[in-house]
């Protein structure tokens, strides 16, 4: 019996291409997480990129083996009912990467140097050198890092190629594994943005992160820094984002939000908090056609592996047991 592939989101034609080839394939990238329980209940294997996995919907995937995320985070799925339910979760740690790290990168220098308000205004007709000519500028300056995984070593290696000191906070990581990246770590949040004049935040959102980054931590920032988030949405609390920026005068640049709109959806509606932001992406870190290829890449690779009767990397790989 061929193993049926039900996929949510969009992925590269190629990766479509593939996965017929290894089984039953409805694409159906517009698909909204409320219609899933009921389109997903004859089907072996789910890919996602942005469609929530809920609950209701792994209960109600009778004959569903295995989720993968077609991209790194996770949080869009319900991991320990998906692990009750024996269902492997997969993601494609890695391939994306390089996209995000360009993202900061251009978020970095279109932020110092006000890019996209100069634009705005030459495009009125207005030749507004003066106005702009104060930009904190990049060589020599601190740039702290928090957490140091593939993204986090990417956006540090492309900073000391602009002359940046780097700094970091990861917890998990010691300063002998910082050393080959000539990068020094921080003991602490407060003692990083302490000393950066660019904070760029690259964690996972846990219930410890949540709004790990909070009228309190940005107070203890430098008047006229720059803070990049091209994490999570969740991991900053964008309520007190309008007054820190008045009081401090931050650059915020901002590829993330909390209760973001549907990948398909056209209406922003956070556009009070829009007009204290220096820099805004809509979630657009990992979208490159690079990017695209490669998860799609490794996606297929996981369901092969599933198909070859060999354990796939998992997520929830502690459950080992359970899911056998």
């Amino acid at each position: 019996m061929s193993t049926k592939i039900f996929v949510a989101d969009k992925v590269a034609e190629s990766v479509q291409k593939s996965l017929h080839k290894l089984g039953e394939v409805l694409y159906r990238p517009t698909t909204k997480a409320g219609e899933l329980p009921e389109l997903i209940k004859d089907y072996n294997i789910l890919v996602v990129r942005s469609t929530r996995v809920t609950e209701e919907t792994i209960k109600s995937a009778t004959d569903l083996k295995m989720i993968i995320r077609a991209g790194a985070g996770t949080d869009n799925i319900d991991i320990p009912k998906a692990t009750e339910h024996g269902v492997f979760v997969c993601n494609c740690p890695g391939t994306n990467s390089s996209a995000v790290a360009e993202l900061v990168i251009g978020h970095m220098i279109c932020a110092d140097r006000l890019i996209h308000q100069t634009t705005e205004k030459l495009k009125k007709g207005t030749w507004c050198k003066t106005k702009f000519q104060g930009s904190m500028g990049l060589r020599g300056r601190n740039l702290g890092i928090v957490s140091l995984g593939y993204i986090g070593k990417l956006v540090a290696k492309a900073a000391q190629g602009l002359g940046m000191v780097v700094y970091a906070y990861d917890p998990r990581k010691t300063q002998e594994i910082m050393d080959p990246w000539k990068i020094t770590k921080m003991e602490t949040l407060t003692e990083l943005v302490e000393i950066s004049d660019v904070v760029t935040v690259h964690t996972v959102l846990t219930e410890k992160t949540k709004h790990m980054f909070n009228e309190e931590i940005f107070k203890r920032f430098k008047d006229g820094a720059i803070f990049i988030n091209a994490a999570r949405g969740g991991i900053v609390d964008h309520t007190c984002l309008p007054k820190i920026v008045k009081e401090k005068g931050l650059k915020i640049s901002l590829d993330v939000y909390e209760d973001e709109p549907t990948a398909t959806s056209e209406d922003f509606p956070q556009t009070e908090l829009a007009k204290s932001i220096t820099t805004l992406t809509p979630h657009i870190g990992a979208s490159t056609k690079q990017a695209s290829e490669a998860v799609g890449e490794m996606t297929v690779e996981i369901v092969q592996t599933y198909l070859s009767e060999k354990l796939p990397p998992m997520v929830n790989i502690k459950n080992r047991e359970l899911l056998k």
